[in-house]
């Protein structure tokens, strides 16, 4: 039989999101973690590219977390896809995750790496949870390397974090007006790649308990940031998303 592997940085949202449809559709998987930028020589060797998630299914590779959910949708009975027959429904849903993975996402990472890059002992506890044990002893070590890898990559700065925030509370205002009539998911009558993906972005700004990994509390994470998490766990968005972890997750 075959076995199915997934490769990722355990504390990646984008990870999570892989890691939760392959839950969902009860999919057995070898879950290899790696500390962030010690991935690559794995994913270029695997798929030819530095990003993660990466599934390994059989002889197929299939790279980006929003195609690994697509890929995964054929493991599914019909009333747990996390993509509608519905044309109109699907259409809607995948505008939505895109939404969510190419902005929200985004920029609660760079919100992340802003505030948790200035605290190397946490990050690095967090970030290296199940990684080889290489891998942990040479994060302190390489860290300032690191660091200057995920700055230049992900355009950590501080104008972009401010600049990045304003439109993460924009698109949480849309999904509130969405949410504000009541309906139990995004589109439609069951949970989707929408609602899943939502969930997942918003995560670094809410800290849900059912993550994939352990998160911080609140109070173990930088003062900075400990204002914003409980005004997004207070929204509608937050709210929603949080009870997506306690019952779907």
């Amino acid at each position: 039989m075959k076995r199915i592997r997934l490769i990722t940085i355990p504390m990646s949202h984008y990870c999570e999101k892989a890691r939760w449809a392959l839950a969902r559709h009860g999919v057995s998987y070898y879950e290899e973690r790696h500390l962030q930028v010690f991935h690559y020589p794995r994913t270029y060797w695997v798929s030819g590219g530095p990003d993660v998630p990466v599934l390994i299914d059989g002889e197929q590779i299939v790279s980006d977390s929003t195609n690994i959910l697509h890929h995964l949708d054929q493991y599914a009975s019909a009333e747990n896809q996390l993509y509608p027959s519905d044309s109109a429904q699907r259409e809607e849903v995948e505008a939505l995750e895109e939404l969510f993975d190419e902005q929200l996402g985004v920029e609660s990472r760079r919100w992340l790496y802003y505030h948790s890059l200035k605290q190397p002992g946490k990050l690095l506890g967090v970030a290296s949870q199940g990684v080889p044990a290489f891998e942990r002893m040479l994060g302190p070590v390489c860290f300032p390397l690191l660091k200057s890898i995920v700055n230049r990559k992900l355009r950590v700065n501080e104008k972009t974090v401010q600049v990045g925030l304003k439109r993460c509370q924009e698109i949480i205002n849309h999904t509130d007006s969405l949410l504000a009539d009541g309906r139990k998911y995004l589109v439609g009558d069951h949970f989707s790649a929408a609602d899943l993906t939502l969930a997942c972005m918003i995560a670094p700004f809410i800290l849900p308990r059912q993550y994939g990994i352990p998160l911080p509390s609140i109070a173990e994470m930088p003062l900075p940031m400990q204002g914003t998490i409980k005004e997004y766990q207070e929204t509608r968005t937050g709210r929603f998303a949080l009870h997506l972890f306690a019952t779907q997750r």
